[in-house]
C-alpha cells in the first residue's frame, strides 16, 4: 500500500459535530452550504471561534468551482439558517471575520453567536440579522458588469412576444396572471425561503441562472415540487453546450413531465 502524499498531524485537529452532517442529510443544508460551513469551521480560530476570510480568497480556496457572487449567496444562505454569524459588508472587498455558531473553544467553552452580535452591533438579532436586499451583492463591480445583461434578459423574459423566461408564450394563461404581478418582482438575490420547497425552487432558479422568483414559483404553485425536480433533473442530464436558454428549456421539459405524469 502505497503512502499518502503528505503526513496526517494527529496533533492538529479540530472537533466538527456530526449534526452537520444530519443537516445536510435531512436537507437542512445544501451540499454547497455544507461544504463552506465545514471550510470555515476547519480554519477558524479555536481561541475564539472565529475565520478571516474574503469572497474571492473562498473562491480561490474552492479553486474557483463557485464564483465570487456564490460564494456570497451561500454565506448569506448560512447566516440566515443561523450556522454563522458576520457584519454586513455591503460595498466592500476586503476580508473580514465570520463567527461559527457553537464552535468549540480551546478553553471548552462553545461561542454564542447571540453574545457575538451583541458585541459587534448592541442590538439584538431581531435587529441585525435582517437580510436586506442591498446587502445580498457585495461585489458592486460584478454586479455593475451584469447589470445590462441582467437588463435585457428581463426585458426579453416579460417582453409579450417572447418565449423566454421559462419559455412561456403570451397566449398562455399563466402569462395573463403574471402581467397582473409585474409590479411585484421576488429577485432571487434577496429571495428567503420558507418552505422545503421554496428551497428547492431557489436553488433550480439559481442553476437556471434566473434573476426572478415568480415564475419558478407559480410553476410550484400549479405543477408542485416533483415535476419541478424531475424537469431539472432532465435539463441537467442534458448535454453540455446544446442550449442556449436554459429557463427556455425548462419549461419545455416541465410541460412535457406535466402532461406525461
Amino acid at each position: 500500500m502505497e503512502n499518502l502524499p503528505f503526513e496526517i498531524d494527529n496533533n492538529d485537529y479540530v472537533k466538527l459535530p456530526r449534526s452537520i452532517k444530519t443537516a445536510l442529510v435531512d436537507g437542512y443544508l445544501r451540499f454547497e452550504e455544507y461544504s463552506v460551513l465545514v471550510w470555515l469551521w476547519i480554519n477558524a480560530n479555536p481561541r475564539n471561534g472565529k475565520a478571516h476570510v474574503s469572497y474571492a480568497g473562498l473562491s480561490k480556496d474552492f479553486k474557483e468551482k463557485y464564483s465570487k457572487n456564490h460564494i456570497n449567496q451561500l454565506m448569506l444562505n448560512l447566516k440566515r439558517k443561523k450556522w454563522i454569524w458576520f457584519t454586513g459588508q455591503q460595498g466592500r472587498r476586503s476580508s473580514f471575520h465570520v463567527d461559527i455558531a457553537n464552535y468549540p473553544l480551546s478553553n471548552g467553552a462553545f461561542t454564542n453567536l447571540e453574545h457575538c452580535k451583541k458585541q459587534k452591533s448592541g442590538r439584538s438579532e431581531s435587529v441585525t440579522d435582517d437580510q436586506s436586499p442591498a446587502e445580498v451583492s457585495t461585489e458592486v463591480d460584478d454586479v455593475r458588469q451584469k447589470l445590462e445583461s441582467d437588463k435585457s434578459a428581463l426585458v426579453e423574459r416579460f417582453s409579450f412576444t417572447s418565449k423566454s423566461s421559462f419559455g412561456r408564450s403570451p397566449k398562455n394563461d399563466n402569462e395573463k396572471k403574471n402581467k397582473n404581478n409585474r409590479s411585484t418582482r421576488r429577485p432571487v438575490r434577496s429571495f428567503s425561503p420558507k418552505s422545503f420547497e421554496e428551497e428547492k425552487c431557489l436553488e433550480i432558479a439559481q442553476y437556471l441562472e434566473e434573476a426572478d422568483m415568480s415564475f419558478i414559483l407559480s410553476a410550484l404553485k400549479k405543477y408542485g415540487l416533483t415535476r419541478i425536480q424531475s424537469a431539472h433533473e432532465k435539463l441537467k442530464r442534458t448535454p453540455a453546450g446544446t442550449i442556449e436558454n436554459k429557463g427556455a428549456y425548462f419549461n419545455v421539459l416541465l410541460s412535457i413531465t406535466s402532461e406525461s405524469g
